[in-house]
């Protein structure tokens, strides 16, 4: 028998109470039937419970460390606090720098391992320079001049009010380049030190800024679950109940294979996959042609979010065996950490650390089992009715002023269980609702998937109770159950195989061969199938196509991201009896999306526009859209971090970019975009000032900000006026996306996409995309709902191929 204890992923691990294993944080699980893996067992003894980031190798040199230890202290210095408290967090907060907290660190580690921007090579050339007098004098001019010797001083020579001064010059440079530096330095430090948390999973800052960290709710939860569960481990039948309500429904559909090739064989042939090991001379390395692997089944599905995982869970369905490969790891319910820098880094592409080439653009993507739908905020909207005829009238696609796509709508609407109900609203979708009935804006509630008393802002970590229901609730629940699925975590697409076949114009795809990391080593399996449906997600699926020989010149283009940008306003919690909203209320809690305003959408016009709504901002995400001009200015902003409200717009852009790889995208903002984008940030500050905020803002690097209850309307009038007509594309407000779609568009001529409107590849037959790439616009509003509604029209074409096949 062999002692093996897992964590995510299904690596080897000690086991402890933070990851749900052991009551005294000492105990170990181990697993009994070597021969024939039970992954439901793993999973209900606490085995995919997410594991603590290991330590980061920093490979910065000595030079760089001091360049970026001073810089990070130049965003984050000690400082004496000014308002005199008897709270000693609130105090230890301005105290302490980033260097003392760890930071710099920590960071260099992730330039070096997370770090995957085009630009690094740049900003590590950046830090080196900064080490010497002369790279300094050219990024930082006469700020590091002085009269004593030695008259020209290296970046970390200077003074921290010299050092914050030329970061505030940064900022606001004519040159491009040094505009770049300051928001890469001060989004990653500020990032990194809002994130990083202790043994304890703390984090020095959160309880001076009024953040409790992980939803207490569900450490409770998950306390009683393992203490109550101890005595249970026997009872089979209270397992498979408590697996369901905690654990998730997946446990019996996944396969990990990080074990050995022959476990792994094992498990597959047990859900009904023929499987092939391929013995190799000992150390000979895994290749195309001698894989580890080889699995053959009706549909090879990569990806599961909302593309993937209803395709996948129809084809089962339907009597087919569907092999489902992600990218991304398993994040079941009790497995969680609703840690915000741990769940980036496991639940999110590049641990959320993605952004267009220029740095114009902060991306958000999710990368686990489910997907973006495992993440995203729970909006559910229906493809609006103008987007289906444009798409149907301008790219002459039937398909969307179809009775099958309303069916589509319909089906996968009930699937979700998306209802428009709300118990209890939350802090910024409050604001948000009173603030456009006071100025007489159009605002509706959203629908969602999730219950009416769904009132969780850590959605964006992943859903701790399955309330929220993305496909590893559901779609992919109906693959698992129908008994013809599995899902393999942590595998990733390398290529789809074809083939050549006479009598045919086409390729023929046959399959995909895929990698996955064993004992540290990459290893390689293949999958041959009788379809191949490629849904990784805007960003993704491009790549994968071009490196499995599709030409297509269309492929990477016309991507869409859906620019976001946002405005705040403070409502003070004191005194506690004139608070609105309650001063109980916080900023992080509550549904993340209820209420949407279309007073700018051109719903009835154009059809192109910005739709107001409400974002989810932990600390993290909070800090770095946060403007900086010092460091005690950043601290006083933190510190209204709970009682801040955040409403942003997102247009429906008309500008477009490519998309390499997800470490290669450009993106270019029409001045359509940017003026709806103005406008509707004009709307935003209405908004939040009529909500009653006592201070409003943008995000603007000049960080103005003006107290709505001290001035007159002439100058509020001004200050709306300025903030929302400064331009958006000079690298001095942030913009954000969290919708990525149109890179492998959908049309009616291979000339202008590159599938038809069935989801099959024009150059490729049996290859269908099934994800956001093959939106032929922008959509102009969430896009789960339409995904999966184009994934599961998608699926109804490819079971007649695979009827077909079957007859033959």
């Amino acid at each position: 028998m062999e002692d093996r204890t897992i964590g995510r992923s299904g690596s080897s691990r000690k086991g402890s109470f933070r990851f749900g294993i052991g009551v005294d944080g000492k105990k170990d699980h181990t697993v009994v039937e070597l021969g024939s893996i039970d992954t439901h067992r793993l999973l209900l003894s606490g085995g995919e419970r997410q594991k603590k980031q290991q330590p980061l190798t920093n490979s910065l040199s000595s030079r760089q460390m001091k360049s970026l230890s001073a810089l990070c202290d130049s965003i984050l210095p000690s400082v004496d606090h000014s308002v005199h408290t008897s709270d000693e967090s609130v105090n230890k907060f301005y105290r302490i720098s980033a260097s003392m907290a760890g930071t710099p660190e920590l960071l260099g580690g992730v330039m070096c391992e997370k770090l995957k921007h085009p630009l690094t090579g740049l900003l590590k050339l950046a830090l080196w320079g900064l080490s010497t007098w002369f790279g300094t004098l050219i990024l930082c001019g006469m700020g590091c001049v002085s009269t004593k010797f030695p008259f020209i001083h290296s970046f970390p020579e200077l003074s921290l009010q010299k050092r914050q001064d030329i970061m505030r010059s940064w900022s606001l440079s004519y040159i491009r380049l040094l505009r770049l530096l300051f928001r890469t330095i001060k989004l990653l430090t500020l990032l990194v030190f809002f994130t990083q948390t202790d043994e304890s999973e703390e984090n020095l800052s959160w309880k001076a800024i009024g953040y409790c960290g992980p939803d207490p709710k569900f450490k409770a939860q998950l306390k009683n679950h393992f203490l109550d569960g101890k005595s249970k481990e026997a009872e089979d039948d209270k397992e498979d109940e408590d697996a369901e309500e905690v654990i998730g429904p997946l446990y019996k559909g996944l396969v990990h294979l990080n074990n050995p090739r022959d476990i792994a064989a094992d498990a597959l042939r047990r859900l009904g996959f023929s499987v092939s090991v391929v013995r190799r001379k000992h150390k000979a390395a895994a290749n195309l042609s001698s894989p580890s692997l080889v699995i053959q089944c009706d549909a090879v599905v990569v990806g599961s979010g909302s593309g993937g995982g209803v395709i996948a869970g129809v084809l089962a369905k339907a009597g087919y065996k569907v092999l489902v490969l992600e990218k991304g790891g398993y994040s079941a319910r009790n497995n969680l950490s609703l840690l915000e820098g741990q769940s980036m880094d496991q639940m999110y592409l590049n641990a959320g650390l993605v952004a267009s080439d220029d740095m114009g653009m902060f991306i958000l993507s999710g990368s686990t089992v489910g997907g973006g739908s495992a993440v995203n905020w729970s909006a559910s909207i229906k493809t609006p009715q103008h987007v289906c005829k444009e798409w149907c009238e301008k790219h002459g696609l039937e398909l969307f002023e179809s009775e099958l796509y309303r069916e589509a709508l319909d089906a996968v609407c009930e699937k979700m269980g998306v209802q428009s109900e709300i118990e209890d609203e939350g802090f910024n979708n409050a604001v948000l609702r009173k603030g456009c009935q006071e100025m007489g804006y159009p605002v509706n509630t959203i629908p969602r998937n999730s219950s009416s008393d769904h009132y969780c802002g850590w959605c964006c970590m992943g859903c701790k109770d399955g309330k929220k229901k993305g496909t590893l609730e559901t779609w992919l629940v109906d693959l698992v159950k129908s008994g013809n699925g599995a899902i393999l975590p942590g595998c990733e697409a390398l290529k789809v195989l074809h083939k050549n076949m006479e009598g045919r114009d086409r390729k023929v795809a046959g399959g995909v061969a895929f990698e996955f990391e064993y004992k540290g080593i990459k290893d390689i399996c293949v999958v041959e199938s009788k379809v191949t449906i490629v849904a990784c997600g805007a960003l993704c699926t491009p790549a994968l196509l071009k490196r499995s020989g599709l030409r297509n010149q269309n492929i990477g283009r016309n991507l869409h991201l859906h620019p976001v940008t946002m405005a705040w306003g403070y409502f003070p919690d004191e005194p506690a009896s004139e608070v609105w909203p309650e001063a109980n209320k916080k900023s992080y809690e509550g549904g993340i999306m209820t209420a949407m305003s279309s007073v700018v959408a051109e719903f009835e016009q154009s059809g192109y526009g910005a739709v107001i709504q409400t974002p989810s901002l932990h600390p993290g995400m909070f800090s770095i859209v946060t403007p900086w001009t010092s460091g005690v200015d950043i601290r006083d902003r933190m510190r209204k971090f709970s009682r801040t409200a955040h409403v942003f717009a997102l247009a429906r852009d008309k500008g477009s970019g490519t998309v390499e790889s997800p470490h290669r995208i450009s993106y270019k903002l029409a001045g359509v975009d940017e003026k709806n984008l103005q406008k509707g940030i004009d709307k935003v500050l209405r908004i939040l000032a009529a909500a009653g905020a006592e201070e409003i803002g943008t995000h603007h690097n000049k960080g103005r900000t003006l107290n709505v209850k001290q001035v007159s309307y002439h100058e509020f009038e001004k200050f709306v006026k300025e903030e929302s007509s400064r331009p958006l594309t000079d690298l001095s407000t942030p913009l954000c996306s969290a919708h990525q779609m149109g890179s492998c568009r959908m049309g009616s001529n291979p000339k202008q996409s590159v599938v038809n409107q069935t989801g099959e590849t024009w150059e490729m037959e049996g290859l269908y995309v099934a994800d956001t790439s093959v939106f032929p616009t922008a959509l102009g509003v969430n896009p789960m709902v339409t995904v999966q509604a184009i994934a599961y029209c998608v699926a109804q074409s490819v079971l007649e191929v695979l009827r077909r096949k079957r007859s033959k």
